[in-house]
């Protein structure tokens, strides 16, 4: 074998040594590579569990106070991608069960077809509800007093709720108070 041959069949060795060697490396960091580059951990639940607070659905829909109970949840709306592509966009979706009164003061809507409810949710949902529009993405079934409603984080927080009228409890002082 010629010089210049071994030479070759050296780097070509060496090479090959360094390539294998960077698998290996890629191999053992492949879990912490999406942490490095700044990607959220794909290993992290993409929905909560199923909450039961009154507070923030009673902010985010004030005409439906008061509220007696509440199963909600959130979950990303799309799938994770690395690197993201933009901000994550969160639904919320959720029963909320109203006093009868409540219930009554809704406007009549068209008939709805059922929602496509989560699984973690559907122990909470009425049985055999008929369910109505009532505007503001809500549903609601008379006969249960129950509200199945659907958010986006993507709208305002302004966004209004329900279109019928706000209970005398959830307008709050008609004057402001003495300073």
């Amino acid at each position: 074998m010629t010089r210049p041959a071994k030479i070759a069949l050296a780097i070509t060795a060496a090479l090959s040594a360094c390539v294998i060697a960077l698998c290996g490396v890629a191999l053992a960091l492949k879990d912490w590579v999406p942490g490095l580059a700044g990607c959220a951990d794909p290993t992290r639940p993409a929905k909560t569990s199923v909450i039961t607070e009154k507070a923030r659905i009673e902010q985010s829909y004030p005409t439906m106070k008061p509220i007696q109970s509440v199963h909600w949840q959130e979950h990303e709306a799309r799938a994770r991608s690395c690197p993201e592509i933009g901000p994550m966009d969160y639904e919320m979706n959720g029963f909320a069960v109203l006093t009868a009164q409540r219930a009554a003061a809704a406007p009549d809507g068209p008939a709805a077809a059922d929602p496509d409810v989560p699984a973690d949710l559907r122990p909470f949902a009425p049985p055999s509800p008929h369910w109505i529009t009532v505007g503001d993405g809500l549903l609601l079934d008379r006969a249960s007093a129950t509200v199945y409603f659907t958010r986006f984080s993507s709208r305002p927080p302004s966004s209004p709720g329900p279109s019928w009228p706000a209970s005398p409890s959830s307008r709050g002082p008609s004057s402001p108070p003495p300073s």
